[in-house]
């Protein structure tokens, strides 16, 4: 008999470690955007883009997630079609 034909047979899989959060920092959130830094920080201000954490004194990142679904919300916009701008 196959080992594969037997439904009896119950396959134990070893549990998912949960995946922590990750801080970036801007030189990783420059390469993943493509954004200036000036850019960055201007979305920022206008509340477009995520905001960095305070990590230190004179320290910050951003949390990965949040450039990785800034980065989906972007690529969603570009499937759905726009309305004419006004004349």
């Amino acid at each position: 008999m196959n080992d594969n034909t037997s439904s009896n047979q119950q396959q134990t899989t070893a549990p998912v470690p949960p995946i922590l959060p990750a801080i970036i920092r801007l030189p990783e959130v420059l390469q993943s955007v493509g954004l200036s830094r000036p850019s960055i920080y201007r979305l920022m201000k206008l509340g477009e883009f995520p905001q960095q954490v305070k990590l230190g004194l004179s320290s910050v990142g951003w949390m990965r997630a949040e450039i990785a679904q800034w980065i989906t919300d972007r690529m969603d916009a570009r499937a759905t079609p726009q309305p004419p701008l006004a004349a």
